[in-house]
């Protein structure tokens, strides 16, 4: 598909450490990168054939502060397609150029995951806050009474005086163990928690709708783009590399709105 290339560099910063040629020891000494983060970074990077953006390494579950660090510490090398060969007679030929890529339905899903608003992850919400008062409140008690009792008997002695000697002695030992439990059966019907969810939930959807207009916007943007360069490709090298940036600008948008899951599926 790609015949002539040329490499283009995105910096992110003033460094030398490049992405997608960097040992585990290089990026080691990316500050708040350790060794453990830098093998997860190669091994992502040698498994999906190279690293597209910063925003892709979200999942690998990585901290604010060391995305920050690559984005300030670090460059990703990128190709650019100068001449195309192949020609295209139908829809469905240029369509099944993309066909490695996630729909847009799975992106969506993507998406709500990422930002736990997807409509799943609100009904268990709900259910689990209705069974929380199904349960009842245990209140266990422990008591231990303890009772000495001794009895003497008075003897007289051969001088007059009496002296008291033990006749026995009973100690008493009581074990007691009390359980209770309590069942708040008003609130079954409505709990305070339950009213918190439902708002949380309220929320929850608001921010799904701006989510999932934004994710479907970028990924047909990105889709005509894409058509577009493979159509029409620009004739000058500034031209294709002006698209090429829009490109991965559009990708990185859709990494950072799925944690990384979107280009880490294809």
């Amino acid at each position: 598909m790609f015949g002539l290339m040329m490499t283009m560099l995105m910096s992110f910063g003033w460094a030398e450490v490049d992405l997608n040629t960097a040992t585990v020891a290089e990026l080691s000494a990316i500050s708040t990168i350790d060794s453990s983060m830098a093998e997860s970074i190669v091994a992502y990077r040698d498994s999906h054939n190279g690293i597209p953006n910063v925003e892709a390494l979200r999942v690998l579950n990585l901290s604010e502060s060391a995305l920050d660090s690559l984005r300030t510490e670090s460059i990703i090398t990128l190709q650019v397609s100068t001449n195309r060969t192949k020609k295209f007679n139908s829809v469905d030929s240029v369509m099944a150029e993309f066909a490695p890529e996630p729909d847009i339905r799975a992106v969506q899903a993507m998406a709500m995951r990422y930002s736990k608003s997807n409509p799943e992850l609100m009904e268990k919400w709900l259910a689990s806050s209705k069974r929380a008062y199904a349960l009842p409140k245990v209140n266990l008690q422990y008591e231990k009474q303890l009772d000495e009792g001794t009895r003497y008997d008075y003897v007289a002695g051969a001088d007059g005086t009496t002296e008291a000697q033990t006749d026995y002695v009973q100690i008493g030992n009581d074990d007691k163990v009390v359980v209770k439990l309590e069942w708040r059966l008003d609130k079954l019907v409505m709990s305070s928690e339950q009213i918190r969810v439902i708002n949380e939930t309220g929320k929850a959807n608001k921010m799904r709708e701006k989510v999932l207009d934004e994710v479907t916007r970028l990924y047909f943007d990105r889709r005509r783009l894409q058509v577009d360069n493979l159509l029409n490709p620009p004739s000058s090298l500034s031209d294709q590399i002006e698209m090429e940036l829009r490109l991965q600008e559009m990708t990185a948008n859709l990494d950072a709105l799925t944690g990384g899951e979107f280009s880490a599926s294809f």
